[in-house]
């Protein structure tokens, strides 16, 4: 059975919601150790602010998508 557009939205926008929570604090631990290391040791911080990107990324990405399936759902004008 195939889900409604307002249920398909609500999901998309909470899984954006998870993927953004657990990509933040990766981003954040990430760019403070990149600047409390030494010059040799911050390639570990910034490895580990991009693989914290991804997500955060990716949930910004499902987000924005429920957010353009509300809009069109509504049948508001885009310009």
């Amino acid at each position: 059975m195939a889900d409604t557009p307002a249920r398909q939205e609500r999901k998309l926008a909470g899984s954006g919601g998870r993927f953004i929570a657990i990509g933040v604090p990766l981003v954040v631990v990430g760019i403070v150790l990149a600047l409390l290391l030494d010059h040799n040791s911050v390639g570990i911080g910034v490895a580990i602010a991009v693989l914290g990107a991804i997500p955060t990324v990716l949930g910004i990405t499902l987000m924005l998508s429920a957010g353009v399936q509300r809009r069109d759902r509504q049948g508001k004008p885009w310009a």
